[in-house]
């Protein structure tokens, strides 16, 4: 009984011993940024001589008056469902395609997990070479057909903006979709077969309600990561024409930097954290709920 006491003791202590290291490194990269986020919120003219930390609540105040917070807000809303049910759709049917033998199979996965490698901002680089006016080669194919194209008119910019965020991030949801997939059991088609149902039926009454809770958390996942944008609309449009396609990241971004005001900058980003927080219970719920399905 003493050496079954002093092995779970030794046990205990050997694991908060080795989970030191990550706590420290968890409050040095996330909880003290935090920290100085929610504090900078409160202050006036940080980077002065005159800096002052008695602003209260002045600063939401000031931001609440903002009507260019108001429209990025919107916008990167509007942006992010549009993105991330594309996303989800395109990444949830190749992965109904990868899932059966085909020739070339093994190159075209391969090829699909490319735009996993390669960074957003770089991306937006060359997608906005691709787009360029001058030396693109989608409008000089355009030009040739008489058609007219620039990524800066109105009625093209968005489009835009979405399609290079489904090539970007299509192959995550592929990915996650794919091996949610492949770890259903293969008794549950051969049952649907012996029960004579079709391909559609096979997707609409197996897959789909087994597969929701994952599908759920794909969702949900690529829908807080569409609300962070900002490297690749920054790149391809810098938030314009005027500020139409200004995400809330960029006008953080240009509020502190551009313009000097890193409190309303750090107001504007804790509203944005408080926004997303109520997206995490869902997101362990549905974990909770996929992980009790696979059981």
């Amino acid at each position: 009984m003493t050496v079954s006491i002093t092995f779970r003791r030794e046990r205990k202590i050997a694991g908060w011993l080795l989970s030191t290291p990550l706590l420290i490194m968890l409050a040095m990269l996330l909880i003290w940024p935090v920290y100085l986020g929610i504090k900078t919120s409160f202050t006036h003219d940080v980077l002065s001589e005159f800096a002052t930390y008695g602003a209260g609540l002045e600063n939401y105040q000031n931001l609440i008056k903002q009507p260019n917070f108001w429209l990025s807000l919107r916008f990167t809303m509007i942006y992010a469902i549009i993105a991330t049910i594309a996303e989800v759709i395109l990444g949830f049917a190749l992965a109904l395609l990868f899932d059966r033998v085909f020739p070339g199979k093994r190159v075209l996965f391969s090829l699909m997990l490319v735009p996993i490698m390669i960074a957003p901002s770089l991306m937006a680089v060359m997608y906005r070479l691709i787009l360029n006016e001058n030396i693109g080669v989608i409008p000089g194919v355009l030009q040739r057909l008489g058609i007219e194209f620039s990524i800066f008119e109105q009625h093209n910019v968005f489009g835009s903006l979405i399609a290079l965020d489904v090539l970007e991030f299509t192959a995550f949801t592929f990915l996650l979709s794919y091996s949610a997939l492949q770890n259903m059991p293969s008794e549950i088609y051969e049952a649907a077969a012996i029960d004579g149902a079709n391909a559609r039926q096979v997707i609409t009454r197996v897959i789909l309600p087994m597969l929701r809770p994952a599908i759920a958390i794909i969702f949900l996942l690529r829908i807080l990561d569409s609300f962070r944008t900002f490297d690749s609309v920054f790149i391809l449009t810098g938030g314009g024409p005027g500020t139409s396609t200004q995400t809330v990241g960029i006008y953080i971004y240009k509020t502190a930097f551009i313009f000097g005001d890193f409190g309303l900058a750090a107001s504007a980003s804790v509203v944005l954290v408080l926004l997303l927080a109520p997206f995490m219970p869902s997101i362990i719920k549905q974990f909770n709920l996929n992980q009790g399905g696979g059981k």
